[in-house]
């Protein structure tokens, strides 16, 4: 199948947020929207968490993508916005969205 994706939000989990985190470590998240472009499907959206982070001088990128999760595309914005404000990782995306109870 063929999707695209589009850019929904970014955060930063820093020193503040975390005790594991040293003062001069940040990890970036970025949230998408994906679509999938097959007229059919019933459940077309879903979404996309990126984390990048640096440490010990390592570029580490690490994604978890969930497709076909709504067919309503302001169920998937609310998802997007409550996984932004919590700065949910990719590694917990799937137990957070099963959590949730704003999904069809």
């Amino acid at each position: 199948m063929e999707y695209s994706k589009s850019f929904f939000g970014k955060t930063i989990i820093d020193s503040s947020d975390s005790e594991e985190i040293m003062a001069d470590e940040k990890i970036e998240l970025e949230y998408y929207e994906t679509h999938n472009l097959a007229e059919k499907n019933e459940r077309k959206y879903g979404i996309e968490v990126l984390k990048r982070d640096i440490k010990h001088n390592k570029f580490n990128i690490e994604s978890k993508i969930v497709n076909n999760i709504s067919n309503e595309e302001n169920t998937i914005s609310r998802l997007l916005e409550i996984l932004m404000i919590n700065k949910v990782t990719p590694v917990s995306v799937d137990d957070v969205i099963s959590d949730i109870s704003v999904l069809d």
